[in-house]
């Protein structure tokens, strides 16, 4: 897989799971939808799509699971409450538990949870990564130190956007949230492959 479908692939993701919900979101309140309801509406994309991942594959990764149970979960107690603002914290049920894992793989892993995730995602270079890491203290130590600076990051958004949820008008939430969290992947995403050189791909 080349560096330039990967970017079509990040920009793909960012226009279905993120635009699209927010899109929605923000086109039924115009109409005065009810904002439990946008905001319930505007989450049936990412579902619909792991369904559908489910129904062809027969089979759905963790993550995506533990997506989908979080959508759902989210939505029951938020249409029981009529609270709009415990669905405007649905991102930080998924970065917070993120971060706190990267953070954990620290201490009780044998490699840093970044580390493995780099290297299921670039399968072409896992081999090249590996004998890295085995070869050179300075490439493990690089590695853990990006991997605390992804979960810091994460446990800090997580606050951020719950903070965001129950002091902001709901709104102005999405958009803020939609924001914060995409530019601070961007960035994280960004620094990381500066600093660890990831950036490359071997050709198919």
């Amino acid at each position: 897989m080349t560096t330039t479908n990967s970017k079509q692939a990040g920009l793909t993701l960012l226009l279905r799971d993120v635009a699209l919900p927010m899109a929605l979101f923000y086109v039924l309140r115009s109409f005065d939808v009810d904002a439990v309801w946008a905001l319930l509406v505007s989450a049936v994309p990412p579902v619909l799509r792991t369904g559908y991942v489910l129904a062809r594959h027969r089979r759905i990764d963790p993550v995506s699971a533990f997506v989908l149970a979080v959508l759902l979960v989210n939505g029951a107690v938020a249409v029981f409450s009529g609270d709009p603002r415990l669905l405007l914290v649905r991102s930080a049920w998924l970065t917070l538990p993120f971060g706190v894992a990267m953070l954990a793989s620290l201490l009780v892993g044998r490699r840093p949870l970044l580390f493995r995730a780099v290297c299921t995602l670039q399968p072409a270079r896992a081999g090249e990564l590996e004998q890295l890491w085995g070869l050179s203290s300075a490439f493990r130590q690089r590695w853990r130190s990006a991997t605390l600076g992804w979960g810091t990051g994460c446990v800090v958004l997580a606050c951020a956007v719950v903070v965001m949820a129950f002091t902001l008008p709901v709104d102005v939430l999405p958009v803020l949230d939609t924001a914060l969290t995409v530019g601070s992947v961007l960035l994280g995403v960004k620094l990381t492959r500066k600093r660890m050189d990831i950036h490359r791909t071997v050709d198919a």
